[in-house]
């Protein structure tokens, strides 16, 4: 059981809230100056409660209050009870993450929001496996849903934009299912979903080594081996040739010798068209810029003619020198290539003769060049080989996965059959809330496993569901079924919280605040805290309301007075 008892801060900057068992109102009202409802602290006074409780801080909108409207250094603290033990919570903004529990009167600051929601968790289930429960805020969740959920789904009840994955844990343990087996099944999911990535990351290197299809792959490999273990044969048989240990070094030497010298013969050719480059003259016309001078102004040409020819004169000279020192290069670079040209022709000779005495039928060549393909080769038929061997890995891995996936849901779906009887409960209690409400009993509760990746599927259908209003009704239905049916108390805490959840018709809200009248002896031992804006009780209708605002209000804010006492632009 969990039960609120008191809201309030530390400096006392906010007007403290005391709640009690049964309905708890939080208004929204009207006032002198406005007639608007909205953002006047009703679901800020809920976030101050979920914060207490230990939600994570960027999750909540105490995070976007500015420092000059609520100093950070300002206790929010909550009174309530856990299992008939009484427990103060004192956060701050400032130190979000290291709340203060003042449990049966020992205070103890914790150094993490984990450490402190275990301690809750075993307070709430006692000191059972971990597995056996979900964790003290997988509960409070649905419990106190958030507003930006929009109220749209049965187990998504976390801002729109989180992006939160759905989490059937407290769901299942409501109706006292052990959901170590769902757990189970999400892990073995993950994993499913982990090895099929993989696996695909896999056959795309296959497919871009290869450039084929996949469906090739284990042909090409065939193929490889085959080469691979051809080209091994001539090389082990040169290996074994009795002149192959007498000559091998010798060849190797020769073929680095080959190497310098057509290396040195290519950069002697490279050295040579170079010096091609310098060939023929490139001089300026003295007779075009003498033309192209008069023409601007009378004897000026002449003058630069006369200067331009002295210069070229001198050019001339220098380039004369160049050319001849250029010209002499140019035939050493010419006699050292026919020289080296002469050492490349030798030494092939000699190369081709050593050669004939490994390979006199002619089939290696050239001893580093097999060698170099024997070894690309290798590395190729490798690195397929294993591509090909961790593919079927993860292949018997994913069948291994999902066998082990299909045992673990066939036990969670015999423990929902073994609870058959409580979920039935829960569909009456919800057809006995839908019929006082719609006027009918067309609705209906289905749950089961499933092949899919959520594992399990709640389908709650109503009476003309699908629009938005009937969207939130469907949601008050199943949360108002599981706090009162009698068959579940066992499981959930008795406590719920709605924020904002009837935009729904008049004559809806009508309805759903008078079965809460007419449930008032079933919520006498639980706890149900609702925000409503007053204004949305119509006058015409209010003769029809059972339900007694006044007795349950226990806080109302308007624009003239507001939960924080000002107002404030979220950051």
């Amino acid at each position: 059981m969990l039960e609120i008892k008191k809201l309030y801060c530390e400096p006392d900057l906010i007007e403290p809230i005391l709640f009690e068992k049964g309905v708890n109102l939080i208004l929204g009202e009207t006032s002198d100056t406005s007639e608007k409802t909205n953002g006047v602290g009703k679901s800020l006074s809920i976030e101050f409660i979920n914060f207490c409780l230990l939600k994570r801080f960027n999750e909540s909108r105490v995070s976007k209050i500015p420092k000059e409207s609520f100093p950070y250094s300002t206790n929010i603290c909550l009174d309530f009870i856990i299992n008939d033990k009484p427990i103060t919570s004192k956060r701050s903004i400032e130190y979000q993450d290291q709340p203060i529990l003042i449990i049966d009167g020992v205070t103890v600051k914790y150094e993490s929001i984990s450490d402190a929601s275990q301690q809750l968790t075993n307070i709430l289930f006692g000191t059972s496996s971990i597995d056996e429960n979900p964790s003290f805020r997988a509960v409070i969740a649905p419990l106190m849903r958030d507003e930006r959920s929009e109220f749209k789904s049965l187990i998504q009840c976390h801002d729109t934009v989180l992006n939160i994955p759905q989490d059937y844990t407290p769901h299942l343990y409501f109706l006292g299912i052990n959901p170590v087996y769902y757990s189970d099944a999400k892990k073995i999911q993950n994993e499913i979903d982990n090895t099929t990535k993989a696996k695909s990351k896999i056959k795309k290197d296959v497919e871009t080594l290869t450039g084929k299809s996949y469906k090739e792959a284990n042909s090409d490999l065939n193929e490889l081996n085959g080469q691979v273990a051809q080209i091994k044969t001539e090389v082990d048989n040169l290996e074994n040739n009795k002149s192959f240990e007498i000559v091998r070094e010798e060849i190797l030497e020769l073929e680095s010798k080959l190497d310098i010298q057509r290396a040195k013969a290519g950069t002697l050719k490279s050295e040579l068209s170079k010096i091609q480059l310098f060939k023929g003259d490139n001089y300026i016309n003295e007779s075009e810029v003498e033309e192209l001078y008069n023409r601007f102004k009378n004897g000026l040409g002449e003058l630069v003619k006369k200067e331009l020819v002295e210069v070229t004169r001198f050019k001339r000279t220098i380039d004369d020198f160049q050319k001849s020192l250029l010209s002499e290069r140019a035939k050493k670079i010419n006699e050292e290539l026919e020289e080296t040209k002469k050492v490349i022709l030798e030494l092939d000779k000699v190369y081709k003769d050593k050669l004939t005495i490994l390979d006199k039928e002619g089939v290696l060549k050239n001893l580093k060049v097999t060698i170099s393909a024997y070894q690309k080769k290798l590395e190729e038929q490798s690195q397929l080989s294993a591509f090909i061997l961790k593919f079927e890995d993860y292949t018997n891995q994913l069948k291994s996965f999902k066998q082990e996936r299909n045992s673990t849901i066939t036990l969670l779906d015999s423990l929902i059959t073994q609870s058959k009887y409580k979920i039935t409960a829960l569909e009456n209690k919800i057809l006995e809330i839908h019929e006082y409400v719609m006027g009918n009993r067309r609705s209906s509760l289905k749950i089961e496993v499933t092949e899919k990746k959520e594992v399990v599927n709640y389908e709650l259908r109503i009476h003309d569901d699908g629009s938005h209003s009937n969207e939130r009704e469907k949601v008050f239905f199943y949360d108002l079924a599981l706090l009162l049916t009698p068959e579940l108390e066992k499981y959930h805490p008795g406590f719920l919280v709605h924020d904002n959840i009837f935009d729904v018709d008049q004559d809806t809200l009508i309805k759903s605040l008078n079965y809460l009248a007419e449930s008032e002896a079933e919520l006498s031992n639980k706890q149900y805290i609702l925000t409503l804006n007053i204004d949305k009780l119509h006058d015409d209708e209010v003769t029809r309301l059972k339900l007694n605002i006044e007795n349950f209000k226990r806080a109302a804010y308007t624009k003239n007075k507001r939960f924080l006492g000002k107002h404030y632009q979220e950051l």
